[in-house]
């Protein structure tokens, strides 16, 4: 199936751009059914031959992704799920709400600019453990050791809270970006400020001390 692969997502991705420029030519009616009668008329000297071609595109497109959507969701490398036994019955999670939770969690850290988890569950080798990987982004000045053992250690503990897995997670904790703070810049006085500044100020009257 790994063969079919890359000629499919071409095949796809040729199939798309056609289909979005016909469709944008026949929104802008540079393209009319005037056009496909005269297409039509081209290509019918050519005999059976079109029409034998656009038949096998057609299944071969419809057939392989077919199969490729199924093959990748029931014989995929990587669990949907995990899954694992309590005192009270078995337990389901699904990864992408651990993913979530995990990142919810991450994201107290106030070192953190931005951090996305990924967590990886093997289907044919369930006794491997967990893989937990954390990219995360970061600002100059703050120490990158600390900062990766702080979120290992969050969310091993959070970890912890969602699943009671019979093996310890590995986690991977990788600093994607270090980026320098922005200084807050100082904002100019509106004109109503500027107007109350104004009223608010009075100059000397004269003449200086007479009563008249």
């Amino acid at each position: 199936m790994a063969r079919f692969r890359l000629p499919l997502i071409l095949l796809d991705g040729l199939v798309a751009v056609v289909a979005a420029l016909a469709a944008l030519l026949w929104a802008i009616n540079v393209l009319t059914p005037e056009h496909l009668v005269l297409a039509t008329e081209y290509i019918a000297p050519l005999g059976l031959w079109p029409r034998v071609a656009a038949v096998v595109v057609a299944v071969y497109l419809v057939l392989f992704n077919v199969l490729f959507v199924t093959v990748n969701f029931l014989f995929s490398k990587y669990a949907t799920h995990l899954e694992f036994s309590a005192s009270e019955g078995h337990v389901s999670i699904a990864i992408s709400a651990v993913e979530d939770s995990l990142a919810r969690a991450a994201r107290e850290i106030n070192d953190i600019e931005d951090v996305r988890v990924s967590v990886y569950k093997e289907r044919q080798n369930p006794a491997k453990p967990v893989h937990i990987f954390a990219s995360c982004a970061t600002w100059e000045g703050v120490s990158v050791p600390e900062l990766t053992e702080k979120i290992r250690a969050l969310l091993k503990a959070r970890m912890k809270d969602i699943a009671d897995l019979p093996e310890a997670p590995v986690f991977d904790v990788h600093v994607a970006k270090i980026q320098e703070r922005a200084e807050p810049k100082e904002k100019s006085p509106s004109k109503k400020d500027a107007k109350k500044a104004a009223e608010m100020f009075h100059g000397p009257e004269y003449p200086v001390g007479m009563d008249n």
